[in-house]
């Protein structure tokens, strides 16, 4: 079996990235981040033939710049693992035409309408806590509230049955994961089992998108009657576009209500503001965002033989983009290392920016908010639980597998 690393695949740097570091690392990824930012904004990668920017400035300015750093990375390839063409993967002008079809669905004023039922959706899961007044509960934050939660969501604003909703959570776990070492039975297993939940989640959606009748004002109508108005999408981009409403819809806000109670039982001064003024959620949840970005990665592809700050990439370089990394960036956030609710202004990258920045933003925000918020009212004491935390094992997602906490 060949070894070597397919230089297809997208996001390489990444993947390569998360093969090599320990739990420890994936744990705690920043001092890298900082040790690289000390060696340069932008930096070559040998080991693949790519580069790594690490720096704010430089970060946002190829984030912005889809002429020369493409998204379109999936294009000359033929790599087993490549799903079909998805918003996520390519350029202005079709990106901008499927951008345009759910955009209005998206923005912060439409997102805001789900309010209610997301605030029923939390007062659900939390009212299957038994809490004993005084010795308070053990609860794993994740399987309870963090994860449960956006896939509820995002599957009801698609319209898709309730009892689907364990195969969203599976198929998205799939498809963030990463290569836990290098070794080739690894990769090959991990590449089959993406492959196979990929053609799983076509099938399903194929199937629902034929169906006579889904329910009014769900995405996937919204979706459909588009398509028959103007846009004449193909089927593949029909299902690309449900497979990433699906994964985009639940990995990032899952991991988003945890990082926010890892930050802040890790930092109690935090919590004991918090609880205190609740008006400071919005504020500590952007913090939460750049101190512990869900998303640590993204990439590109150099489309021409161009001169970037000062490093000379050619036509074909794959690049990684460390959100994480530029969100740590001392020359941009004042003492980046130290976790600050009160920090402003805010102008993280952690939804990314551009003509990419993330198109559930709003929804991820008002679902973390709403979630937060229920949380301080109903519980007065919150307290870390000692245990053995397992990271996720991804080139581009951060969080852990389970969070248990102590609630009272």
């Amino acid at each position: 079996m060949d070894t070597k690393i397919d230089l297809s695949t997208p996001a390489v740097g990444g993947f390569l990235r998360s093969a090599s570091r320990s739990k420890e690392e994936r744990l705690n990824p920043f001092p890298w981040y900082r040790k690289q930012l000390e060696k340069g904004a932008v930096l070559a990668d040998d080991s693949y033939g790519g580069w790594h920017i690490f720096g704010y400035t430089e970060a946002q300015t190829a984030l912005r710049n889809h002429t020369h750093f493409s998204s379109e990375r999936f294009r000359n390839s033929g790599n087993m693992t490549n799903p079909r063409p998805s918003i996520l993967n390519l350029d202005p002008p079709r990106h901008t035409q499927l951008r345009s079809l759910v955009n209005t669905a998206f923005t912060p004023k439409a997102i805001r309408h789900w309010s209610t039922r997301i605030q029923e959706i939390v007062d659900e899961l939390l009212n299957s806590i038994s809490i004993n007044n005084e010795t308070g509960e053990t609860i794993d934050l994740v399987s309870t509230l963090a994860y449960p939660l956006p896939v509820i969501v995002i599957a009801e604003m698609m319209g898709i049955p309730a009892k689907d909703r364990e195969k969203f959570k599976r198929w998205s776990d799939v498809l963030v994961e990463g290569p836990s070492s290098l070794t080739p039975e690894i990769i090959m297993d991990l590449m089959q089992r993406k492959q196979v939940a990929r053609e799983e989640m076509r099938h399903y959606f194929y199937d629902v998108l034929t169906k006579s009748q889904h329910p009014e004002h769900s995405l996937i109508a919204i979706l459909l009657e588009a398509n028959l108005e103007r846009e004449k999408l193909t089927a593949e981009e029909l299902i690309s576009f449900c497979i990433l409403l699906l994964a985009a819809g639940n990995e990032t806000t899952t991991n988003l209500i945890t990082n926010f109670w890892r930050c802040m039982l890790q930092y109690p001064q935090a919590l004991e503001d918090l609880q205190h003024d609740h008006s400071l959620v919005p504020s500590a949840i952007e913090e939460t965002l750049r101190y512990y970005s869900p998303v640590q990665a993204t990439s590109r592809i150099v489309t021409e033989d161009i001169e970037f700050y000062g490093v000379e990439m050619k036509s074909g370089d794959h690049v990684t983009i460390w959100l994480a990394a530029a969100n740590r960036d001392s020359s941009i956030f004042t003492n980046p290392d130290t976790f600050d609710i009160y920090r402003s202004p805010n102008h993280h990258l952690a939804f990314g920016h551009g003509i990419h920045f993330c198109l559930g933003a709003p929804l991820a925000r008002l679902e973390a908010e709403i979630a937060i918020h229920t949380m301080l009212q109903r519980f007065s004491s919150f307290q870390a639980v000692p245990a053995e935390w397992e990271p996720i094992i991804s080139g581009f997602v951060f969080g852990l597998y389970s969070y248990p906490m102590k609630i009272r």
